[in-house]
């Protein structure tokens, strides 16, 4: 038995937990990349409209508390539903489905960082012509894709295949988080629709591949 021995590696189960979903995984990828090129590179004016829209929408500031404190819920929900699966349940399925959502939730602020560094898009805040100053926070990072956008739809994404009477809550919070993320003006609609397909995607590929091992 060894930690880093390369005859533990199981890469294969990747391929595969790719090949059981293509279907939602591919409509993931394309969905993705039309929010990459069809909003933030070729449809920046209609992105850039939309942002101001919704920005412009709160009228007044005592609001703010309330939106950003949808968003933060919706970005951090997962550390404590983890810790409430696998330390208070004692159901084997709950552990399983703690162990997922964890997975889940470090591949997808892992792959949420790779991809901000590698577009490195600027957020509505960072462009000076907009006028649009951040509400709440005051974040430096790129903005595409939305990490808190991400975060709520991977979590959506598991709680819709292992607890199916959760499924409109979830949801509904996850599309809460993102619109709240252009009101505060702290993302493009864009960089939000690719953080709703980038959390599906991670939430898919880890249920299947926890699917896959647990036949095994």
């Amino acid at each position: 038995m060894s930690l880093l021995g390369r005859a533990g590696l199981d890469l294969r189960s990747w391929v595969k937990s790719l090949r059981a979903s293509h279907r939602i995984i591919l409509i993931c990828i394309i969905g993705f990349v039309l929010a990459l090129l069809g909003l933030r590179i070729l449809g920046t004016p209609a992105d850039t409209y939309l942002a101001l829209a919704f920005y412009h929408s709160l009228s007044s500031d005592s609001f703010v508390p309330l939106i950003f404190g949808i968003a933060t819920v919706g970005d951090l929900i997962w550390v404590p539903l983890v810790f409430w699966l696998y330390v208070f349940r004692k159901d084997n399925n709950e552990w399983t489905s703690s162990l997922i959502l964890a997975v889940a939730m470090v591949s997808a602020m892992a792959l949420t960082d790779i991809l901000k560094a590698a577009f490195n898009l600027p957020r509505p805040s960072q462009v000076p012509s907009l006028g649009i100053m951040p509400r709440g926070e005051i974040p430096t990072n790129p903005g595409f894709p939305s990490g808190h956008t991400t975060n709520a739809f991977t979590v959506a994404t598991v709680i819709w295949s292992r607890y199916p009477a959760w499924r409109v809550p979830f949801v509904l919070l996850a599309i809460a988080t993102g619109v709240s993320m252009i009101i505060l003006g702290l993302h493009f609609p864009g960089d939000v629709i690719g953080g709703v397909f980038l959390g599906m995607f991670c939430g898919t590929f880890v249920l299947g591949l926890a699917k896959l091992r647990s036949s095994k």
